[in-house]
């Protein structure tokens, strides 16, 4: 892999949210191409490449958490007192309700994104997981969720199943199990993802990144220089900063990609040396824990077919 495969991974795996344009359940290849300086024909392959070398797992479907009352997405980042502890940690967060996403990190920190009605109500959560664990804990940022566009009915829910944990189930093998048309398959999930009813992200499997490493830093400044290292960033750093963003006043969150071992510690001296960085920690990326089947979102999904059934 080169940097630009994993550029286009990233778009299609941490960003496909931003996205308006889906082709075949995919982020579109033009709208990348465009973006990235390079040609629909090349996302394509490379896309292709990917998924065929197993370096994308599948494809998951995630509903829009707003049809289940949420209003808030919260990330936290968890210091667990070793590595033993992280790994109870994750074990029981999979098993949590409202849970979105767990990242592990090497060493003994993760990651915990948790939707809810309200932030207070997250925070109880997370507060919970802290203290049984006795962990270090302290929030990332959160997001609001958006309000859906469309109520689904029945058959919108039984697709919205279909795709869960394989978004690019062929069209007539879905048909057959839902004893539907083709043409109605094909239109129902264009409509499903053209109002934003539905986002699929590729999975990375993480025993196949063949050197590849993600990694953050999360970066204490001084206010008032906070846009200049930003830029800083960008110009050193270039294709292997995918993602920058604030997080807090003086907190900026820096995604970045290497191919060696050496370059995030490397990143991690070079940027205390910028002016206006008071401090840097340094986290390196080691998977996406794999939800539980069936998990909190696939009984909800469940719950939805059956009400909606009381109406046929």
């Amino acid at each position: 892999m080169d940097a630009k495969d994993v550029w286009i991974f990233c778009e299609i795996a941490f960003k496909g949210i931003d996205y308006d344009s889906f082709t075949d359940r995919r982020v579109s290849p033009s709208v990348i191409g465009k973006k990235l300086g390079l040609d629909e024909k090349t996302v394509r392959s490379r896309v292709k490449k990917m998924e065929n070398d197993g370096f994308i797992k599948y494809y998951q479907a995630m509903p829009q958490l707003g049809f289940f009352a949420f209003k808030n997405i919260n990330t936290y980042r968890f210091e667990a007192l070793n590595i033993s502890t992280k790994h109870g940690v994750i074990k029981y967060a999979r098993g949590l309700p409202f849970v979105v996403d767990i990242v592990d990190y090497l060493g003994n920190i993760v990651s915990i994104s948790i939707a809810g009605g309200s932030s207070e109500e997250i925070d109880q959560v997370a507060t919970e997981i802290a203290n049984r664990f006795e962990l270090l804990k302290w929030r990332l940022g959160n997001c609001g969720v958006k309000n859906p566009l469309i109520i689904p009915d029945k058959l919108d829910w039984k697709l919205i199943q279909k795709l869960r944990y394989n978004a690019l189930s062929g069209i007539n093998e879905i048909s057959d199990s839902l004893s539907i048309t083709s043409r109605m398959v094909r239109y129902r999930i264009t409509k499903l993802l053209g109002s934003d009813m539905l986002r699929v992200r590729a999975i990375i499997n993480s025993q196949k990144q063949q050197g590849l490493i993600f990694y953050e830093l999360e970066l204490s400044v001084d206010a008032s220089s906070r846009y200049k290292i930003i830029n800083h960033l960008r110009e050193i750093y270039v294709e292997h900063l995918w993602s920058v963003r604030t997080i807090a006043e003086k907190i900026l969150l820096a995604n970045l990609f290497a191919f060696t071992l050496a370059e995030p510690e490397e990143a991690y001296v070079d940027v205390l040396k910028l002016e206006g960085v008071r401090s840097c920690s340094l986290f390196i990326f080691k998977e996406i824990v794999e939800p539980k089947r069936q998990n909190w979102m696939d009984d909800l999904i469940d719950q939805k077919i059956i009400i909606e059934s009381k109406f046929e």
